[in-house]
C-alpha cells in the first residue's frame, strides 16, 4: 500500500475530541462548585446559614498523605468512593468522648434517611489501635472505612484551621476530596444533620 493510500485512510478515522476529558471533568466539578454556591451563599429556597465551621481554603485530602495498613498510599477515589465522608482521627485507644463521638457520627448516618447512602464514615487511625479499640470498632461500628496518617503531618496540616486531631472532631469532606467543614466536640449530631441535609438538597453529587 503507498504512502498515500495510508494517509488517506488515517483521514477517514474518526477524529479524537480533545475536550471529551475536560467535559466528564466539568460534569463531576461542576455539581459540586454549584453546591458550594447554593449553600454558602444563601441562594436557596430555604436558605439558612451553616451551623459548622467552614474550612476556608478547603483542604485537599492528598495533604494528609493517607496510607492503607500496609502503609501504602490511597488514591483521592479510593478514599472518597465519590460520597459525602464524616472523617473522624483517632489515636491507639478510644476513651468514653471517642466513643460518643463515633456514636454521634453513626446516628448522623442513619438520621439522614433516604440519603444514607450517599454518606460514608471515615476513621483515620494516627496510631495503631490497640485491643480494645480495635473490638469496639468491629463490634459497633462495622461499616466505618478506617485508613491511617502520620499524627504530626495530621497536626501541621490542621494548625492553620486551629484544628485539634486529638480533639473529637469530625471533619466533613466532599466527594471530590476537599476537607471543607468542621464540628467540634461541643457540637450536637443534630448540627451535623442540618448541614448535610443543605449539601444534599442542593447538590446531586456523592
Amino acid at each position: 500500500m503507498s504512502d498515500t493510500e495510508n494517509l488517506a485512510q488515517q483521514s477517514q478515522l474518526p477524529k479524537k475530541n480533545p475536550y471529551t476529558l475536560w467535559f466528564v471533568v466539568a460534569a463531576f466539578v461542576l455539581p459540586v462548585a454549584a453546591a458550594y454556591l447554593l449553600f454558602f451563599s444563601g441562594f436557596t429556597p430555604t436558605a439558612f446559614t451553616n451551623q459548622g465551621e467552614l474550612i476556608q481554603p478547603v483542604i485537599d485530602i492528598e495533604a494528609l498523605a493517607i496510607v492503607d495498613d500496609n502503609n501504602v498510599g490511597v488514591a483521592r477515589d479510593d478514599i472518597t468512593k465519590r460520597k459525602w465522608n464524616m472523617m473522624y482521627f483517632a489515636g491507639a485507644s478510644c476513651d468514653q468522648a471517642c466513643n460518643d463521638t463515633l456514636l454521634k457520627i453513626r446516628q448522623v448516618n442513619k438520621a439522614v434517611g433516604k440519603n444514607a447512602y450517599r454518606l460514608r464514615h471515615l476513621i483515620v487511625h494516627l496510631e495503631p489501635p490497640d485491643k480494645t479499640f480495635q473490638a469496639l470498632i468491629e463490634s459497633d461500628y462495622p461499616d466505618a472505612r478506617r485508613l491511617y496518617a502520620d499524627r504530626q503531618k495530621i497536626r501541621a496540616v490542621l494548625q492553620p484551621i486551629s484544628g485539634d486531631a486529638d480533639a473529637n472532631e469530625v471533619y466533613l469532606m466532599d466527594p471530590i476530596g476537599n476537607i471543607m467543614m468542621r464540628f467540634t466536640e461541643e457540637m450536637p449530631g443534630k448540627w451535623l444533620i442540618h448541614d448535610l441535609n443543605k449539601l444534599f438538597k442542593v447538590s446531586q453529587i456523592g
